[in-house]
């Protein structure tokens, strides 16, 4: 019996924005699009949410250079990655399992790269239209292009990819309440808790 080959995405997170920075995969379905509420599941005390960046891979490419890496995509937003948290405050990250959960990052919506005039990504988020946290993160679009060398060398990038970056600044998640994120001044994510 043959099997066909899935049609499947990848998500590439790197948790930091040092090259020696850690680098996991998620599954598809971690994917939550922005507008549609986050139920919070049952298997954690309480969730946070660690501001990211994502950029869109818009071409095959296996041992990509530094020097093309560029046209390799064409898009960026602004994420949420949960993770779960046990009673005694400690990320839960015993396994895969806990890391790339359904609805692990809650994506926004794209920007083409070319409305992105600054390098460095200004990541700010509100909840319930108070600002709560915004974080900087220099050098984005050189930071992209490195990872997607990086990467490239182990592994072919497929046109619907996504390579997110943790910005390390993590909130907490509360219970009804609606949390916005913005991208370099362009509101890119809007999401309820449940």
């Amino acid at each position: 019996m043959r099997f066909a080959p899935a049609n499947r995405m990848k998500i590439v997170v790197k948790y930091g924005i040092v090259p020696a920075a850690g680098i996991e995969l998620l599954a598809d379905s971690s994917i939550l699009p922005s507008g549609r509420p986050l139920f919070i599941p049952d298997w954690a005390a309480s969730f946070t949410a660690t501001l990211s960046v994502a950029a869109r891979i818009n071409r095959l490419g296996k041992c990509v250079t530094t020097r093309f890496a560029h046209r390799y995509w064409d898009a960026i937003t602004g994420c949420l990655l949960t993770q779960g948290i046990d009673k005694r405050g400690n990320a839960i990250a015993r396994h895969a399992l806990t890391r790339a959960h359904d609805n692990a990052l809650v994506l926004g919506q794209m920007i083409p790269k070319e409305e992105i005039l600054d390098d460095a990504a200004d990541l700010v988020c509100m909840v319930d239209n108070q600002p709560v946290a915004q974080v900087t993160l220099p050098g984005m679009t050189t930071l992209i292009n490195d990872t997607i060398c990086h990467l490239s060398q182990y592994m072919t990038l497929k046109m619907g990819d996504l390579l997110c970056v943790s910005s390390g600044c993590t909130l907490p998640l509360d219970l009804n309440t609606t949390t916005e994120l913005a991208l370099n001044g362009q509101q890119v994510l809007q999401t309820k808790i449940k």
